[in-house]
């Protein structure tokens, strides 16, 4: 078993009312299927993460210091830690 730690921000981490959550796989996971298995703990997670049928785009993954792309989510991840960063707004 591979468990994940998947570290939340500011509105994500208000919906899954945890800044953490742990999840488990047979074998190291895509970072897709992290990012699934994310929105499939919760409705709210589920809703702020999709758009338009795939993955937000405004949110950022992060696998150490290093922003992962969508194109790249079919990588295995490497590492057990990942991080979902919510939209950035300033001005």
């Amino acid at each position: 078993m591979v468990r994940v730690e998947v570290r939340l921000f500011a509105n994500l981490r208000e919906a899954a009312e945890k800044e953490s959550l742990f999840l488990e796989f047979q074998k190291a996971p895509t970072i897709s299927e992290v990012l699934e298995g994310l929105m499939g703990c919760s409705p709210r997670l589920k809703k702020l993460l999709t758009c338009d049928g795939g993955f937000n785009e405004h949110y950022k993954v992060l696998v150490g210091t290093e922003i992962i792309h969508p194109e790249n989510f079919s990588k295995v991840l490497d590492g057990l830690k990942i991080a979902v960063l919510p939209p950035v707004s300033g001005g």
